[in-house]
């Protein structure tokens, strides 16, 4: 992504307020000195979970669309869910439901629209089972260092 690609996201975020949300990475090593930005939503989507969703140039209208839906909520506040609503419609998936908590219902029904809730739940369980998965695996460590002592 040039300089000029990356202020259209750098204003979509500034013109949300958002700022924090946000996170950048400069491959200094190429000798375009490439640059990747991402929005950050960590647990949004699954516990426990450091997330990021990248943002390329053929998302920058996705991104200003969510601006504007974020905006004709109504509350000025409520853009603060960019880059949650961003990485749900490129995902087409829902937050988890505790995300959900302290949205406005206004907001949730933008989020509702990504995908089913059967399409949600599917996801969910796909999550717990990669983390029983996780656990079996970590106790069978455990239990082969066990048998190695």
């Amino acid at each position: 992504m040039t300089p000029y690609e990356a202020a259209a996201v750098f204003a979509a975020f500034q013109c949300a307020g958002e700022n924090e949300s946000l996170m950048w990475r400069v491959d200094m090593a190429s000798e375009q000195r490439e640059m990747t930005l991402h929005a950050n939503v960590s647990d949004v989507f699954f516990w426990a979970t450091a997330d990021a969703e990248e943002i390329t140039v053929a998302d920058v209208p996705l991104l200003e669309q969510c601006v504007t839906d974020l905006r004709a909520c109504g509350d000025s506040w409520v853009t603060c869910y960019l880059a949650e609503l961003f990485a749900a419609r490129k995902r087409k998936l829902r937050p988890q439901r505790p995300v959900y908590k302290e949205m406005p219902a206004d907001v949730a029904v933008l989020f509702d629209a990504c995908c089913t809730a059967e399409e949600r739940a599917e996801a969910e369980k796909r999550d717990a089972a990669w983390w029983i998965a996780v656990a079996r695996k970590v106790k069978a460590d455990e239990a082969a260092k066990g048998r190695k002592s």
